[in-house]
């Protein structure tokens, strides 16, 4: 159990596979946070299936339409943020999904979709986070990619190369930022229990891939100041495969 009732979080990927036992896991241990909506309609639902955790006069749960990956409108996003809640504490970015493209082909505009899809985008959302971070002398920067960053596979090398770029960028932050209270880290799915991936291995044991749970359990972790002392790492999910 960790205390995180301070603590504001932005959370952006909110309505992916993995975002809703994400936030629900942040909002049980107290912190309140912000989610940047492309998709308005998923937002809603998503909050309606929240019930009490959403919080009642003081709501624990903000939403705004905003695009991650443009800076201005995370720029304004992070701006409400502020006034909301007066701090801004976490940025975890789930933002991702799973895009093939072969290496033999050099198709490099499917590289280049996968590239703005995750790398770009939580660059951007997580940039704009910092300003106040750095101010306050307090923050913590979590982003999901994929043991694919750590070993190329057939028919994923673009999905490959992105992730391995995000962690080499986390890496990067952590090392200019961990003398300012600010630490970034990268957790690493292998294979994440969800529909998607029983549609497509409907042959494989799914008992054996992480579940949402395992994967926010890590996440929430490395946002509590508990975990003061990790940045700069990538931490494998692999569960029982």
């Amino acid at each position: 159990m960790f205390d995180l009732s301070k603590r504001a979080v932005v959370l952006t990927g909110a309505t992916g596979n993995i975002g809703p036992t994400v936030l629900r896991a942040y909002l049980e241990q107290g912190a309140h946070v912000a989610i940047p909506l492309r998709n308005e309609a998923k937002g809603a639902a998503l909050r309606d299936s929240l019930g009490d955790l959403a919080g009642g006069p003081d709501p624990r749960v903000l939403m705004r339409a905003a695009d991650p990956g443009d800076r201005a409108a995370m720029e304004s996003f992070v701006e409400q943020v502020l006034r909301a809640w007066g701090r801004l504490d976490v940025a975890a970015n789930l933002i991702g999904g799973y895009a093939s493209a072969d290496a033999a082909t050099g198709d490099l505009a499917a590289y280049r979709t996968y590239w703005d899809q995750k790398v770009a985008t939580i660059v951007t959302a997580t940039t704009a986070c910092l300003r106040p971070m750095r101010a306050r002398g307090y923050g913590r920067v979590v982003n999901v990619a994929s043991t694919a960053a750590l070993k190329g596979e057939k028919g994923a090398a673009g999905y490959a190369m992105a992730n391995a770029a995000l962690i080499r960028w986390t890496e990067s932050l952590a090392e200019e930022t961990k003398r300012e209270g600010i630490t970034a880290n990268c957790v690493l799915p292998r294979i994440i229990d969800n529909a998607e991936n029983r549609a497509a291995m409907p042959k494989a044991d799914p008992s054996r891939w992480a579940t949402a749970a395992e994967i926010a359990a890590i996440i929430v972790f490395l946002s509590t100041e508990e975990a003061s002392g990790i940045t700069g790492t990538s931490i494998p999910i692999v569960a029982r495969t």
